[in-house]
């Protein structure tokens, strides 16, 4: 059967990274188990090769390097991704993926019954935080379709092309990517959260990194921000760290910048201990589902009342942490949890 250029975040799931890659399959996954995720749709990988194959991009790629050969000055590979991005940004979208995109957004406004504020978002086959391009905050159906095609071009940036060169292999084959266009929350406030204590493994504890705005401040780990360690037997807050949090990453009219944040805001938690607590719940549900501690990035909305503002927008396993062993009591205390989400 052939695979569905587009396809909503309903439609797909956990079985799905090879075709959507692993964001957009992991929020499918979320989305099915009525996890609060934003709307929003998945752009498969196979519409990346098409792109690529059907404008000639991809000839004129190969074209490039062949008269480039050799890539291992840095400077060189910085030069030949700014080209690549540019062949790429500079095709027209062929017309029925132009349609197909097109329409996903214009469904998406109806659903909204106003322009949808969405974000586009790299979703690699394999999970490499970092590693490709996101765009924020953008507005309007040629604007989105411009930015899959920027995200597209991140698939060559000059971090990719290091890599495939340090291990020997073709820079023209760099695997395609699958895009998210996923609505946008108007965040008081974002950041992350560990099932597991990142720092001493305690599977009995969560801890939460949160500052105000988006939550591009605390994965970019650039602020100073606020800290919440939370016991998951009691779903008590047991330590809180308060952070200078001197600078936001808010909106702006199409993208986002930093902001200061107002002194009181600074002197402020972010987070109340119920909102914390509500995290770690949900994220204490995706830990037993997927069967491993989990990387939450979450958003609490401005506008909307708790516990309904909390919005889950991606989860993936914890890496780097030696895990303690899962004791007895805390199974139980899963499977309740188990029951109330699933």
């Amino acid at each position: 059967m052939e695979t569905k250029l587009v396809s909503w975040f309903s439609e797909i799931g956990q079985g799905d990274d090879a075709v959507f890659g692993k964001k957009c399959a992991n929020l499918g996954e979320m989305t099915r188990l009525k996890m609060p995720v934003p709307l929003g749709f998945a752009i498969s990988v196979s519409a990346q090769e098409k792109f690529l194959e059907e404008t000639g991009a991809l000839r004129e790629i190969q074209e490039l390097l062949s008269r480039v050969g050799d890539l291992r000055d840095i400077n060189l590979q910085a030069e030949v991704s700014r080209e690549i991005h540019d062949i790429i940004v500079g095709k027209e979208l062929p017309s029925d993926l132009y349609n197909v995109i097109g329409s996903y957004y214009d469904e998406l406004c109806s659903k909204r019954g106003r322009e949808a504020v969405v974000s586009v978002r790299s979703a690699g086959v394999k999970s490499h935080p970092g590693m490709y391009e996101t765009y924020l905050n953008i507005g309007g159906k040629q604007k989105v379709l411009d930015k899959v095609k920027r995200v597209w071009g991140s698939a060559f940036n000059s971090r990719t092309i290091a890599a495939r060169v340090q291990q020997g292999l073709p820079i023209a084959d760099s695997p395609c990517i699958g895009v998210g266009v996923v609505e946008m929350v108007n965040a008081r406030c974002a950041g992350v959260c560990f099932t597991v204590h990142p720092i001493t493994g305690d599977t009995l504890k969560a801890m939460i990194e949160a500052n105000w705005g988006l939550g591009e401040s605390v994965v970019g780990g650039k602020v100073s921000i606020d800290m919440y360690v939370v016991d998951k037997e009691s779903m008590k807050v047991i330590e809180k760290t308060l952070g200078e949090k001197k600078l936001q990453i808010v909106p702006k009219e199409e993208g986002v910048v930093e902001d200061e944040v107002h002194p009181e805001k600074q002197a402020a938690h972010v987070l109340s201990d119920e909102e914390a607590a509500e995290i770690v719940r949900m994220g204490k549900a995706l830990e037993s589902y997927f069967n491993q501690p989990q990387d939450l990035e979450w958003a609490i909305d401005d506008q909307q009342p708790f516990p309904q503002n909390i919005y889950l927008l991606q989860t993936r396993p914890v890496v780097g942490v030696k895990v303690q062993k899962l004791k007895t009591s805390e199974k139980h205390v899963i499977d309740d949890l188990l029951k109330k989400f699933f």
